[in-house]
């Protein structure tokens, strides 16, 4: 490797290298992106090993989310799928030192989307490779067009409902002490500046509302001096969320209050911490302290005599590849200790922010389930185990794990969930902030779960039941036990509240604080509103709209997924909780689309008092750092904000998707973003995508 440092240079040397060359000569990898072919639309992608080892007795690994393992072409060794996105080479005899291996796939979508984390094992160690990719020159997409209207200082996100200018300033050096004063609307508050400055509100929320809209006015007024003016705002929505996923890849502690920060800017007030999936448990609890000391770190698993792989000490490599769990510069690496979640509680509740935890179950479990594998091997005591080693179940879930859902059927999950309820409740209590809910998850469970499990065909047979996913209804009921038991709600995903029996379908909803309908793309646009009709609490958290973990366009250049399309600050700001059928104006190719008539047929929302709010969320498969998660979400998020205090714009209503009235407003939104949201991230020191023209 170039420019190796001398000492670890004799570090190699004195304890022998993994293979019969110098460091000067170890292996490196080069991942080519191929052409597509336009009659079969896919292409041949090429990897090559250089100065790969001499023979066959030794295997290259490396993670990738987009292989399609078998359709080689010339290789010189071959691929298949381990476990999750975690892929094993194994080479055939050829001629050189390089190994070339070359195969089918689809195109390259994101160049974040090539295949990382290379890894080459031989005698029981494993090396870390250094990679270049060669990808095709790309066509750079430009941001979407809009005109720039001049802005003033009381613009900001989200934006004030009622400001009224008058003549002359006041200088505010300081907040002064707020008059609390009864109000129908929870969040509302007033200012007056008329040479002095004298704040109203109906509550602490408003308070704490006034402050930041105060600490706006004189950031875009450059200084202490503000123009006179009343301003009267409140939030539409009480409930103004942000999930942030910590569990695929790790967010310290100390960047997760700075992110509270930006949160509280933009008057959030929901803080949704995923911690618990399958790529790792982040948050400590600690009467199990295998869910952090070894679902929290990432190792390459232990190979026996035998040939087979195990994962000994730590979880094998997940999206970045890392292979050394001593290494916390890796995102794959990290969790938060009891005394950092309760301050992270603190610090939100302090800037008027719940924070809702999230373990996702039953499905998404797969750091769990192995700790607490790994828990009852050290300790003897199986009755906490959340798998049952007989289970002879066969499934893959949409992450390629084989292995990460919960035995509903076993006393011992309840009993774990029953520790971990305790604990959160518990640290929330130490940082005095409240816990209206704990989010369960509920989605994704892969089909063919528990089909093979005795302990679970014996419930089938005692209840007289046909159909497997009704075990997800005995699941339910549980969980419900657990937490009515203890005062708390759970929220979930969507599809916690589908496909239930209907006594327990009606018992949830009386125990429910919130479900985040995500999954309204064309076939599913319809869930939020007829849940919401049907009295459950909904939270608008769809994916063509809040989802600040696609890309922001389709070049190629931008980092993130594209599953379910692209989302940028036109498309959050687009968002229309009572008209979600007209919520996409324009669509991935930044095609203007017919809006008139997408409402006609589907189900209308009449019970508009139960979507209660609108939550952003980032997913982290494709982040590496923090700078990638600030950038991902700023200034994407926006819009968001501005929708979920302001639900009903003045354009509602309208069906020409670049009608005046929308093409105004958005105008006026990005006109603000740029010139009072970009300059303030730059201030603060925050990396944020910068607009591509």
């Amino acid at each position: 490797m170039k420019g190796k440092p001398f000492l670890l240079q004799t570090f190699c040397l004195i304890f022998g290298l993994l293979f019969t060359v110098s460091c000067a000569n170890k292996p490196s990898v080069v991942w080519t992106e191929g052409e597509t072919d336009p009659e079969t639309g896919l292409a041949v992608h090429t990897l090559t090993v250089l100065n790969a080892p001499e023979g066959t007795d030794w295997t290259l690994w490396l993670t990738s989310n987009h292989i399609t393992p078998g359709k080689l072409v010339d290789a010189e060794g071959s691929i298949e799928l381990f476990h999750g996105c975690y892929y094993k080479v194994t080479p055939m005899e050829r001629e050189g030192k390089d190994l070339v291996i070359r195969y089918t796939d689809r195109p390259l979508q994101r160049h974040c989307w090539a295949p990382e984390g290379f890894a080459v094992e031989k005698d029981g160690k494993v090396v870390a490779l250094d990679a270049e990719f060669e990808f095709l020159p790309s066509e750079s997409i430009p941001d979407f067009p809009y005109n720039h209207v001049k802005t003033e200082v009381w613009d900001m996100i989200p934006s004030l409902k009622s400001v009224t200018p008058a003549e002359g300033t006041t200088t505010v050096a300081q907040m002064p002490e707020v008059e609390i004063v009864p109000s129908c609307k929870a969040g509302w508050y007033k200012i007056v500046l008329d040479g002095e400055c004298k704040v109203q509100a109906a509550d602490e929320d408003g308070a704490q509302y006034a402050k930041v809209t105060l600490e706006n006015l004189k950031r875009n007024a450059g200084g202490n001096e503000l123009p006179n003016l009343v301003i009267e705002d409140w939030p539409d929505f009480g409930y103004r969320g942000f999930m942030l996923d910590i569990s695929r890849n790790f967010t310290n502690k100390d960047n997760i209050l700075k992110f509270i920060d930006l949160l509280a800017h933009y008057k959030a007030s929901v803080f949704h911490l995923h911690f618990g999936d399958d790529e790792g448990w982040r948050v400590e609890i600690p009467q199990f302290p295998e869910l952090t000391t070894y679902g929290a770190y990432h190792e390459f698993p232990y190979k026996d005599e035998n040939g087979n792989y195990t994962e000994t000490n730590y979880l094998l490599p997940s999206y970045n590849g890392s292979v050394d769990p001593k290494d916390l510069t890796s995102s794959a690496n990290g969790h938060l200790t009891a005394a950092e979640y309760v301050e992270i509680v603190k610090y939100a509740w302090e800037r008027r922010i719940t924070v809702i935890p999230e373990f996702d179950t039953p499905g998404h479990s797969r750091a769990a389930i192995k700790a607490m594998q790994a828990y009852a091997e050290r300790t003897g005591d199986n009755s906490y185990l959340l798998s049952d080693p007989e289970d002879k179940s066969e499934y893959c879930s949409v992450q390629y794990y084989k292995d990460n859902a919960l035995n509903v059927a076993l006393p011992s999950t309840y009993k774990f969930i029953e520790v971990v309820f305790d604990q959160l409740i518990a640290y929330h209590k130490e940082a005095g902030a409240p816990i209206p809910a704990i989010h369960v998850g509920g989605d994704e469970v892969p089909h063919g779960a528990w089909v093979g499990s005795e302990p679970c065909q014996k419930i089938m047979a005692e209840r007289g039941w046909d159909n497997i996913e009704l075990l997800k209804s005995y699941y339910i009921e549980n969980v419900l036990d657990i937490a009515e038991s203890r005062g708390v709600k759970i929220s979930g995903w969507q599809e916690l509240v589908m496909d239930l029996e209907d006594h327990v379908y009606e018992r949830m909803k009386k125990n429910l604080y919130s479900v985040n309908f995500w999954h309204t793309g064309t076939g599913n646009e319809e869930f939020p509103y007829k849940y919401a009709n049907d009295g459950v609490p909904a939270v608008l958290s769809n994916m063509t709209n809040t989802y600040v973990d696609f890309a922001y366009t389709p070049d190629k250049t931008e980092r993130g997924l594209s599953w379910g399309g692209f989302v940028d600050e036109r498309r959050s700001f687009s968002l229309l909780p009572f008209d979600i059928y007209r919520s996409v104006r324009w669509d991935d190719k930044g095609r203007i689309r017919n809006i008139e008539k997408l409402p006609e047929g589907k189900t209308p929302l009449v019970a508009k008092q139960n979507i209660i709010g609108v939550q952003a969320q980032l997913w982290t498969e494709t982040v590496r750092s923090f700078d990638h998660v600030t950038s991902y979400v700023f200034p994407k998020v926006c819009g968001v904000f501005e929708r979920a205090w302001n639900a009903s714009p003045s354009w509602e209503g309208t069906t020409v998707a670049d009608d005046p009235a929308f093409m105004t407003e958005l105008d006026r939104y990005y006109s603000t973003v740029v010139d009072h949201e970009m300059p303030y991230y730059e201030a603060e020191g925050v990396v944020y995508r910068q607009r591509k023209n």
